[in-house]
């Protein structure tokens, strides 16, 4: 058994939770196999000690989870977590569920921001740009079909909820959009562009739920009014649904303003003006000082990615930043990275490409189906941003005890979801040469198994 003393309860249990071992708060008097403390917390202890004296794996993760840091383009969280788990090792049998369903190396989130329904509705001025950038870039038919859009003229080229869900239905996947609850209110403390042109049509939103498509809430002001943040929240429908706050706008106390207002999720904490690792994971998680909202943490924006530039909050008001606006032959490379990290870590990749970006001036519909395809090829869970959550909420909910005699290795698993797919799993660190049968559906690794979780006990007999 691995114990634990450490100051901050909300740390150690949140740690615990992204590396899901058996372990329990430290008891004077009780056995441990390896005990996780700084040395000047125990004095007197003699047995096997990771001391965190120079080394608080805890208060780092607990800031990257919950502060952040800007431009990280590693998930510094998880690989903390995978130190961590290699210094366990070396003291116990170790067993873990790890941010991986069965059978899938990791999970990717699909998600689409709303920014626009029509051209119609759009800002003359938006219109024009739109068309501006067509005719620079040697379009001039699309630039046209823009500018007559915005009188009501021929085909909207904006109009692309059936074109998404044709796109997602031939890649054989389903998304999360998510939708601005207010039309032409740019909301509080925001640049006045922010405001959108469109109001809620709940035909649209019909018609994605029907057809096992998500949808959520493009947040205005709940970043900063847990009330209001409840009023937005009603607008796509009764319940709590996932946020992602729209241009991103976030400080320190949104997440408790989202958790007052009963949000399910959030997937706000992500870069504007880059890609990566802004939480250091690729897994979901409960911020600090929260109880019910969940964090998925955003990793590959279309507009960071390739876009020119974003708007951002200074001091005294708002300026352009420069975004990566990468060649999309580097794109391609830079969101390999990520998907490379979470291979090897398992956790989600959650994607945002905005609604607008499937016409003329920014097609970057080419590099999303390849995005899918790729994770589909690897065997990953490709699903929607709340299905993401769901399965990672079954995950906390359990907890795990494992027992060992000479011959045979049991596994209990309490508050298990039998009925959740993809299954849950455990990997058992341990020499698969050594084992001679297990108890249910199983594969092996290097240097562990893998068992498929759909009973509350597993046994594992060795030779």
């Amino acid at each position: 058994m691995i114990g634990v003393s450490y100051p901050d309860p909300y740390a150690v249990e949140e740690t615990l939770q992204l590396l899901k071992v058996p372990w329990e708060w430290y008891q004077p008097g009780r056995q441990y196999d390896v005990v996780l403390a700084r040395k000047a917390d125990l004095p007197g202890y003699t047995g096997n000690l990771i001391d965190l004296t120079d080394n608080d794996i805890f208060e780092k993760i607990c800031e990257l989870l919950n502060v952040g840091r800007s431009h990280l383009h590693e998930p510094l969280s998880d690989i903390l977590l995978d130190q961590l788990r290699q210094e366990l090792k070396k003291y116990c049998l170790l067993a873990e569920i790890p941010p991986a369903p069965w059978e899938h190396p990791y999970i990717m989130a699909l998600t689409h921001d709303v920014d626009v329904t029509s051209v119609r509705e759009c800002r003359l001025v938006t219109a024009g740009y739109a068309a501006f950038q067509c005719f620079t870039h040697g379009n001039i038919r699309a630039g046209f079909q823009f500018l007559l859009a915005r009188w009501g003229i021929g085909t909207d080229p904006w109009v692309l909820f059936e074109r998404w869900k044709t796109i997602e239905e031939e890649l054989g996947v389903r998304s999360t959009f998510f939708f601005v609850p207010r039309k032409d209110d740019p909301g509080m403390r925001a640049h006045p562009y922010r405001a959108v042109g469109y109001g809620i049509d709940p035909g649209i939103l019909h018609g994605l739920t029907r057809d096992g498509w998500e949808v959520g809430i493009h947040g205005i002001d709940n970043w900063v009014d847990a009330e209001t943040g409840t009023l937005e929240m009603a607008a796509v429908g009764n319940g709590a649904v996932g946020n992602r706050t729209h241009w991103l706008l976030f400080d320190q106390e949104s997440w408790k303003k989202l958790d007052e207002a009963g949000y399910s999720y959030d997937s706000t904490f992500g870069y504007n003006d880059d890609v990566g690792f802004r939480a250091g994971t690729l897994q979901v998680y409960r911020p600090k000082g929260t109880t019910n909202i969940r964090e998925l943490p955003l990793h590959i924006q279309d507009l960071g990615l390739l876009g020119k530039f974003c708007w951002a909050p200074v001091d005294q008001g708002w300026e352009k930043t420069p975004c990566l606006h990468l060649d999309e032959s580097v794109a391609r490379v830079q969101c390999q990275v990520i998907v490379d990290y979470a291979r090897k870590y398992g956790g989600a990749v959650t994607i945002l490409w905005h609604y607008e970006n499937l016409t003329p001036p920014r097609d970057w519909s080419g590099i999303y189906s390849e995005l899918v395809k790729r994770a589909r090829a690897d065997g990953a869970w490709v699903t929607t941003a709340g299905k993401a959550v769901e399965w990672f909420e079954a995950r906390r909910k359990t907890t795990l005890t494992l027992f060992q005699d000479t011959k045979k290795i049991t596994i209990r698993i309490q508050n298990l979801n039998l009925l959740n797919e993809p299954s849950l799993q455990v990997r058992l660190y341990i020499d698969p040469s050594l084992i001679s049968h297990v108890d249910g559906e199983y594969e092996r690794g290097d240097n562990y198994v893998a068992i498929r979780c759909v009973q509350p006990e597993l046994s594992v007999m060795l030779r």
